[in-house]
């Protein structure tokens, strides 16, 4: 049994980042990978722009204590002055006017007291450009400004159509199938459960979670698959045009759980069998080769549902992130105060125990959530995070520091949700 550590040097190390590439339109490329360098086309700003609204003047013709301009003319946004001023002239100018020729300071609307004539008195004492961007502060033409591999997230859009890319390329999204395992399972349209049937979810709950991710994935929920060496053979045929199988149930020792032995039959290169977790130990990590493709990458997860979103919140999703040549932490980890005592013991197993999370006068708290192991669905509707319990120990002790696993950072801004004595 695998430590999670290795395991993860180990799935992260295999890793061999995705390549095809497609062109979309600027509107469809939120949330893709970024393909291509892409150049600034012009300056930006473009022309020496006026950052308030107020007068613009020529710095040389304002002494220090201040004195009055004679205004000729407002410019305002998407317009350009034309005429040619002389010393002692200036302009009314709005934010994001260009500055005419040869004016190279603002002094604001606020500090300014205009008099009869079309003079206005300015305060002194400004620096020479002050309240100007000047051409070229932001970007120069030609500058490499996003680079391929980027995430394209919604201020990336806007520069996106600053640099005026309306179409642009991206990598592919990547295919992740996933299938249930089990003749127990019912489809929640397929009516109320019979005797020893249950309702499927782990697959609808791990395609959710792959389009979490928010990272240019093609996820499918491709159904169940019925306890038998025929069904588990013709689902991974089905699969091999895809780039990421996810399995849920069926890879554990039970005579029914055909998943490992099929993909074995047809060469599966075994990487990760069994991870000294808890929930979560029999994960199955490894690759099918395909002549002429890259490898089709296979995992296996418990069926258990809260072993199946443990093990794809601390392995699968970080894989698929580094499939895609993002950046892969593997969990963010900090510290916390435990605030009452958690029931358990230490074990043999890293135990990731579902807890609640959230911020107490600028310090991140955690509670263990009322969970009943790893059938139990309900206890992770509370959850935002794990508790960490080393293998072996020791036990974290209440009031005290413990170490947590963040599912969900945004989370923790949001107010505290029922507890199930309260629902």
């Amino acid at each position: 049994m695998m430590d999670k550590e290795k395991a993860l040097e180990i799935l992260l190390g295999a890793v061999q980042p995705f390549s095809r590439v497609e062109e979309v339109a600027l509107d469809q490329a939120a949330g893709r990978v970024l393909a291509e360098d892409v150049r600034a086309d012009m300056d930006a700003p473009p022309f020496n722009r006026s950052a308030m609204d107020g007068y613009a003047f020529r710095h040389e013709d304002l002494p220090t204590s201040g004195g009055v301009i004679s205004v000729r003319g407002t410019v305002a946004a998407g317009e350009v002055f034309t005429r040619t001023l002389t010393p002692g002239e200036g302009v009314r100018i709005m934010t994001g006017a260009p500055v005419p020729d040869g004016l190279d300071t603002v002094q604001m609307v606020e500090c300014s007291e205009e008099r009869d004539g079309g003079k206005v008195f300015l305060e002194g004492g400004l620096p020479r450009g002050r309240n100007i961007a000047p051409r070229g502060q932001d970007m120069q033409e030609g500058e490499v400004v996003l680079t391929a591999g980027r995430l394209i997230r919604p201020v990336e859009v806007a520069m996106l159509a600053t640099l005026g890319k309306a179409r642009l390329k991206v990598l592919a999204r990547p295919q992740v199938l996933v299938h249930a395992t089990g003749d127990e399972l019912l489809l929640p349209h397929e009516g109320r459960p019979g005797p020893g049937q249950i309702r499927e979810s782990n697959g609808t709950m791990l395609k959710a979670q792959v389009e979490a991710l928010g990272v240019g994935l093609d996820a499918r929920f491709c159904g169940i698959i019925p306890d038998t060496e025929e069904a588990t053979a013709a689902a991974i045929e089905g699969a091999m045009d895809a780039d990421v199988l996810i399995l849920s149930g069926g890879v554990s020792m039970g005579d029914f759980d055909h998943v490992h032995h099929e993909l074995k039959k047809r060469g599966l290169k075994v990487l990760i069998q069994k991870v000294a977790i808890k929930p979560g130990k029999p994960l199955l990590f490894g690759s099918l080769e395909r002549p002429g493709l890259a490898p089709l990458w296979v995992f296996g997860l418990p069926g258990n549902p809260v072993s199946s979103f443990c093990t794809f919140e601390l392995f699968v999703r970080p894989f698929l992130r580094a499939l895609l040549g993002l950046p892969a932490p593997h969990t963010l980890t900090m510290t916390a105060r435990l605030e009452a005592p958690m029931k358990g013991k230490a074990i043999r197993r890293t135990q990731h125990l579902p807890a609640r999370l959230r911020v107490v006068d600028g310090e991140l708290v955690a509670e263990q959530t009322d969970w009943h192991g790893s059938g139990d669905l309900r206890g992770l509707l509370d959850t935002n995070g794990f508790i960490l319990v080393p293998a072996g120990g020791p036990w974290p002790e209440a009031p005290g520091p413990v170490d947590v696993v963040v599912l969900e950072p945004e989370a923790l801004r949001l107010a505290s949700p029922r507890s199930r004595s309260a629902s």
